[in-house]
């Protein structure tokens, strides 16, 4: 089968100011030679990737700063990429979490966490997959995670946001799957903990360093992610690490899977 082709293409990447989302986009402009649509709360970052790439390869680099926390933000971004160039192919990727026992003092967070690790996800999957329709071609990945199979106490919501988008790409990849034959993809990438930004902004760095071999580098894990998005797969797991946890998750009694879990993101006293 043959494999996508990103070159002289434009792809949109959202969460791209820091971490998967920045690997991704040097990754699919150095080796795809892709044009780029990228998006984020932090527009100085974003002009800073868009220098760094447009200076280094022969391709075009376009800043959409927005936030998807804001269904307002959700809907300019969708209007703005599609008004901007013919968007190929688009990777859902931004994401928020969170570390600590579920508390309902904390229930603002959790909101942003389901807005814009699901709500935002699921609305531009499915804006983007009409215009992909329409388009007669087109390509989506989602970015879930490991944690969308496997609860995570402690990272409790963002579990929760990361299987409701896995459940519901997997079930759109089915509803949709006679697009395939005609030139539209739906596709999935499930990483388990990845040495970005994040880890410390959670504080769970103080539980599982940055550099614990569980982590893998950010570069490493946009490699992998763009390979299993060229070759179309339905869904995909990165390391050998992580396959063999979904394994276990998949054939281990349930109670004992959480209790692992528990006692693997347990916060230090």
């Amino acid at each position: 089968m043959a494999k996508l082709n990103f070159e002289n293409r434009w792809v949109l990447i959202t969460g791209a100011s820091s971490g998967l989302g920045r690997e991704m986009a040097r990754h699919i402009a150095a080796v795809e030679k892709a044009n780029l649509i990228v998006t984020a709360r932090r527009k100085e970052r974003l002009e800073q990737l868009k220098k760094e790439i447009e200076s280094t390869h022969p391709v075009r680099v376009e800043v959409l700063p927005a936030d998807l926390n804001r269904d307002e933000d959700v809907d300019r971004l969708f209007k703005r990429a599609t008004e901007t160039a013919e968007v190929y192919a688009l990777i859902n990727n931004a994401g928020l979490t969170g570390y600590g026992k579920t508390n309902p003092a904390d229930m603002d967070a959790y909101e942003k966490i389901m807005n814009v690790n699901f709500k935002a996800l699921m609305k531009l999957s499915l804006r983007f997959l009409s215009y992909f329709i329409e388009r007669g071609n087109g390509a989506l990945l989602n970015i879930t995670s490991l944690g969308a199979y496997i609860p995570i106490p402690y990272q409790n919501v963002y579990a929760a946001s990361k299987h409701a988008a896995r459940v519901f790409t997997e079930g759109l990849f089915r509803e949709y799957h006679a697009y395939r034959k005609k030139g539209v993809f739906i596709c999935s990438f499930a990483p388990g903990g990845i040495r970005t930004e994040l880890l410390h902004n959670s504080g769970l760095d103080k539980k599982h360093p940055a550099d614990s071999p569980f982590n893998m580098k950010a570069d490493v894990a946009a490699r992998k992610a763009i390979n299993a998005f060229k070759k179309k797969k339905y869904v995909s797991v990165p390391g050998a690490v992580n396959k063999l946890a979904l394994f276990l998750a998949a054939h281990l009694p349930r109670h004992l899977v959480t209790r692992a879990a528990e006692f693997i993101y347990r916060p230090p006293e």
